[in-house]
């Protein structure tokens, strides 16, 4: 918890003073890919904060809050983050998945895959699941996709697809809605 605390206020410090510099500027393009897997990975803790889940979700008070992820390497960044930190009782437990029938037992689900061929048959197969679904294709918001990251100026955004979240029964918080780069009514 102390980790993603302090994460967040780098993550903040690093979004107000300082810009992302050239990935060929004394930055390898992999260093600067883990960072971005860390700052998704601290993006994904905060949404699953400000969503209010139906009542349905959790069976009992101290069961995991699951964290899916499709795409090998962002699932090794962003579970060395996320895997001892808490959402409420909830301790955070990331899962990787590599086919759509394993899909079980997942609340926010992080689809790093930019293939339409990829992403579109997870986005219908979830449509009205009680699955937050998180991506960063170009039209994942547009094409059903809840929540969709966005590289603006070199800073990560996102838009947020609210016609899918109110759809399978997601309360987004008003503080989350603000901060959208763009709302899909």
């Amino acid at each position: 918890m102390i980790r993603v605390l302090i994460l967040l206020l780098i993550i903040t410090a690093a979004q107000s003073f300082l810009w992302m510099p050239d990935p060929s500027a004394l930055q390898s393009k992999e260093t600067l890919a883990v960072n971005e897997y860390k700052l998704r990975a601290a993006y994904l803790y905060n949404f699953s904060k400000f969503i209010r889940w139906p009542d349905r979700t959790f069976a009992r008070e101290d069961e995991p809050f699951v964290i899916g992820v499709v795409g090998k390497d962002a699932f090794l960044e962003i579970s060395a983050v996320l895997e001892s930190s808490k959402i409420g009782t909830h301790d955070i437990s990331v899962r990787y998945y590599s086919k759509i029938n394993e899909i079980k037992g997942c609340h926010l689900l992080y689809i790093h895959q930019n293939s339409p061929d990829s992403w579109q048959p997870l986005i219908r197969k979830l449509k009205k699941s009680d699955i937050i679904t998180v991506g960063e294709a170009g039209t994942f918001a547009k094409q059903g996709g809840m929540i969709q990251f966005v590289t603006l100026k070199n800073k990560l955004r996102f838009i947020i697809n609210l016609k899918a979240a109110k759809a399978a029964g997601f309360d987004l918080d008003s503080r989350l809605l603000s901060l959208a780069l763009e709302l899909i009514k």
